[in-house]
């Protein structure tokens, strides 16, 4: 073997060792915080709340954890709780666990406001625990909530469980992001159980296309959507590697020209 063919194997060595040198973040710390950023509610009486952890509305004074259609005094809620929620989550290794958003679905008077809409705001920091980093720029996304007390009286216009079961839809953000971070590139997804796909007569009743995501809650129950993501990584093809399959084919090359 000729000096030019060792020095092109050392220095495509050194490159491979340079590419090799990258290495996954295995496990991240995360920190998750939800909060209602804004609401719409229709005309009417009793008294309407919106902060950062809940939305209702109904009797003055009354308690949304009244169920049933016997309290006299009740009201309806939206309640985002397990916020802000702190705890790790691995790579290419399932679910990790965020806020919980419950509808509280209580009976209240005609007379009263309802919600209309409102704007759900989350926001993702993740940190790398092993091997250890600085944390990243935190992403944040908002979800459109639309809603509709309906009346408890049939026909309700679409399968329903009980009379009638109020309609949640959500406008989802955006669900996956992506970002690079030390020669790989994660990929986040956001998802939530609870939530699907429903029937054009269900949709059209807050007037969206069939298939809109949501769900519907039955009547003095309250009912959970409990949201997560995963983290998923891929190796960055660096032109380094390519490099390296060039010196690799022009050593060939000379080879076979010096025969």
């Amino acid at each position: 073997m000729n000096k030019l063919l060792l020095n092109s194997l050392a220095g495509a060595a050194m490159v491979a060792s340079s590419v090799a040198s990258a290495s996954m973040v295995i496990t991240w710390d995360y920190t998750v915080s939800s909060d209602w950023t804004g609401a719409n509610f229709s005309a009417g009486n009793g008294d309407q709340v919106q902060n950062a952890s809940e939305i209702s509305w109904g009797a003055t004074g009354g308690d949304h954890n009244d169920s049933g259609a016997a309290a006299a005094d009740s009201r309806s809620a939206l309640v985002i709780t397990d916020s802000p929620f702190t705890s790790t989550v691995d790579t290419n290794m399932g679910n990790a666990q965020s806020s919980t958003l419950t509808h509280y679905n209580n009976a209240i008077s005609a007379n009263y406001a309802t919600l209309i809409d409102a704007t759900l705001e989350t926001s993702l920091t993740l940190t790398p625990n092993t091997p250890a980093g600085l944390a990243l720029p935190t992403f944040t996304t908002d979800f459109v909530i639309a809603f509709e007390e309906t009346t408890n009286t049939a026909p309700c216009g679409f399968d329903v469980d009980t009379v009638c079961d109020d309609i949640f839809t959500i406008e989802l953000g955006d669900l996956i992001q992506s970002f690079e971070y030390d020669g790989f590139i994660y990929t986040v997804s956001i998802g939530s159980a609870g939530l699907g796909p429903m029937d054009a007569a269900t949709c059209a009743v807050v007037d969206k296309d069939p298939g809109c995501v949501g769900f519907t809650t039955p009547e003095g129950q309250a009912t959970p959507a409990n949201f997560f993501f995963n983290i998923t990584a891929q190796e960055i093809p660096e032109p380094a590697s390519i490099a390296v399959l060039g010196m690799g084919l022009l050593m060939l090359g000379a080879r076979r020209f010096r025969k």
